[in-house]
């Protein structure tokens, strides 16, 4: 039987950050993919944080980016039209990048730290006592495994270390790749070939929990829906269609127009915040990390999967080395436990716990939307007589001024 000192399943951003750590440190480290290529399976709306890779990636500035994001643009929808805001600096936190290439990237890194990365084999079972995994009809030994295998648990949900995800949950989100030549996502988006633009919609069409993106790469756009799985469930909503009338807008076909479809991908995200945290991490010496755990942080104008993910791995990775550096393996889980816990991760997650309760009230989604619309409109209607902007917000705020002021509060605290 083989033997590493750790094995991690899973080839995403959490798999790959844990593995990439270990053989940094100089630790034997497997690396198991099920799809055919590591990247394969890999699939996200475009943004990531970059603060993570910058600090433990070496030769991050080599990464396969796409774009630096200079422009945040949150657009409010309703049937017809839309209201947008926009901040343009040119500072940068985050950047978008083909997820694919990124973590295959990521991988070229593991392999060049020393870890052996395999793929196209599926993990068929982690056994205790002693440990080992077992994969492709045979067991490998380790010191500890690191369970990476994203929003289905199947393996931490075997181990019981984590239940299946309820509907109201996870949200099912629809991409579609657009391909446009370079200087096209420039003229169309007021950007230089560096600069990246990252635009959520809320509202049209879905009106409930949710809303679109579009993200730009280089010379192609990433436009999707994003809804949670309950809404869409009670509502009877089809995500595809969503898709197809989101990007039928007059306020998104502008920025497809000419532009050829070459990629489609549906994929369930957490959205449970710190309440899809289980109480445990760990069973023995078993860790789960990334989206399996559900560090996955909703805002509503930012959303943080990526970063949290490769950063869990690192956690996972350094109780791995602190347990056998301290002579006692049998210790990285619950050295693990301790580190998450006190991390940026679960401190982000506590942080903005009341959340989930804002993004939770469809008022938002729905009346605010198409309210603040129709006060655009009514400023800018200009026929014989102008409105003044006091009597267009009292008119459209009529009956629920309390309703609104209470909701607004409640969204400056939490979010």
């Amino acid at each position: 039987m083989e033997r590493f000192d750790a094995v991690v399943i899973g080839g995403g951003a959490a798999g790959l950050g844990s593995a990439y750590r270990m053989a940094e440190n100089g630790m034997n480290v497997l690396l198991i993919e099920r799809g055919e290529n590591v990247g394969e399976k890999s699939v996200y709306g475009g943004r990531i944080y970059s603060w993570v890779f910058e600090k433990y990636v070496k030769g991050f500035q080599d990464a396969p980016v796409e774009r630096w994001v200079k422009k945040e643009r949150l657009t409010f929808l309703d049937e017809r039209e839309s209201v947008s805001i926009e901040y343009s600096s040119d500072e940068t936190c985050s950047f978008v990048a083909i997820l694919t290439k990124f973590n295959r990237w990521l991988a070229e890194k593991v392999e060049d730290a020393g870890g052996l990365v395999v793929s196209g084999i599926k993990v068929e079972d982690v056994r205790l006592n002693p440990l080992r995994v077992v994969a492709d009809g045979e067991e490998i030994g380790c010191d500890a495994v690191v369970i990476a295998e994203g929003v289905n648990p199947m393996l931490a949900m075997k181990l019981g270390i984590r239940s299946d995800w309820k509907p109201e949950e996870v949200a099912v989100g629809v991409k579609e790749v657009f391909k446009l030549s370079e200087s096209e996502v420039n003229s169309r988006f007021d950007v230089e070939s560096d600069e990246g633009v990252a635009n959520l919609f809320v509202g049209y069409p879905v009106f409930t929990h949710g809303g679109g993106f579009i993200y730009t790469n280089r010379d192609t756009i990433s436009v999707g829906m994003v809804v949670r799985v309950d809404s869409a469930m009670k509502n009877k909503i089809e995500v595809y269609d969503l898709a197809e009338k989101f990007r039928a807008h007059r306020d998104v076909a502008g920025f497809l127009k000419g532009g050829s479809m070459i990629e489609y991908s549906a994929h369930l995200v957490p959205e449970a915040g710190i309440k899809g945290v289980p109480d445990a991490l760990h069973k023995d010496n078993v860790m789960i990390v990334g989206d399996t755990a559900g560090f996955v942080l909703n805002r509503g104008f930012t959303i943080r999967g990526v970063d949290f993910a490769f950063y869990s791995g690192v956690l996972a990775a350094d109780s791995i080395k602190e347990a056998m550096d301290g002579g006692d393996a049998g210790l990285a889980g619950q050295i693990y436990e301790r580190k998450v816990r006190d991390s940026a991760i679960i401190g982000e997650l506590e942080k903005f716990r009341k959340a989930l309760d804002v993004l939770e009230n469809t008022r938002f989604f729905n009346d605010y939307t198409r309210m603040m619309v129709e006060i655009m409109r009514g400023i800018f209607d200009v026929k014989e007589e102008s409105n003044r902007l006091y009597d267009v917000v009292m008119e459209k705020s009529r009956g629920r001024k309390i309703r609104m002021a209470l909701d607004f509060l409640s969204a400056f605290r939490g979010l």
